[in-house]
């Protein structure tokens, strides 16, 4: 049996720092995309009567603003949308969210919770400057041996830098990993900025596809090149 589980779990403990104006600026751009997002935890939960089915949609701490009754609906109340559509449509209305940062020169924490070695999974600081990847350093606290590596085993001195992605890649991953119709899925996203926080997506056995997992964290901005 395939299902869907979609939980808009929110996760604020990794937002950017924001000066009074700026949060001001925000709050006005972000006003439409928290209401979308808000009416489709709505639909989520709607969808939940599907026996076969199972929707948990977990409230976000971003506080709702009061919603206009000549507000367009996100979604019309006459549509038909499946559970796929839905998250699809979750995660394009938290990378609109992520749109609204401040500047692409960030940096943030990292785990892969899938990979044959230790290392894959260990925690590393990716730095982006300019919306590009330039810089993969192994964490303070990185685990990279677990004494299952075979005899000889070196860790590499550095990440590959090709092993990971800016947030806009994983929104990309993201993605590309639903529309191969896993079998289950679960996705977390920060609540100022709507970058995903903790995601989990798990294809059926059998399938040529690898599962996608990891943890995101703890994302600052850092000097770079001017925008």
């Amino acid at each position: 049996m395939t299902y869907f589980w979609y939980s808009n779990q929110v996760v604020s403990t990794c937002s950017m720092p924001e000066t009074s104006d700026t949060q001001t600026h925000h709050m006005k751009r972000n006003t439409t995309l928290t209401v979308l997002i808000g009416a489709l935890v709505l639909v989520l939960a709607a969808c939940s009567a599907d026996p076969e089915l199972a929707a948990t949609a977990v409230p976000t701490r971003t506080p709702a603003p009061t919603i206009s009754p000549d507000l367009p609906a996100a979604i019309p109340s006459d549509s038909e949308v499946d559970r796929k559509t839905a998250m699809k449509l979750g995660i394009d209305l938290h990378r609109q969210l992520w749109a609204t940062r401040p500047t692409s020169n960030y940096k943030f924490g990292f785990q892969w919770t899938v990979g044959e070695y230790a290392y894959q999974r260990a925690n590393v600081e990716v730095r982006v400057l300019k919306g590009d990847i330039s810089e993969v350093l192994w964490a303070d606290n990185a685990v990279k041996t677990d004494g299952t590596e075979p005899e000889g085993f070196v860790v590499p001195d550095e990440p590959d830098i090709n092993d990971y992605y800016s947030v806009d890649g994983l929104f990309e991953v993201i993605s590309a990993a639903i529309d191969s119709e896993p079998g289950r899925v679960s996705l977390g996203f920060d609540s100022s900025f709507g970058f995903p926080t903790n995601v989990s997506i798990e294809f059926l056995p059998g399938s040529e596809q690898k599962d996608v997992s990891f943890f995101a964290a703890q994302l600052v901005p850092i000097a770079g090149p001017p925008e």
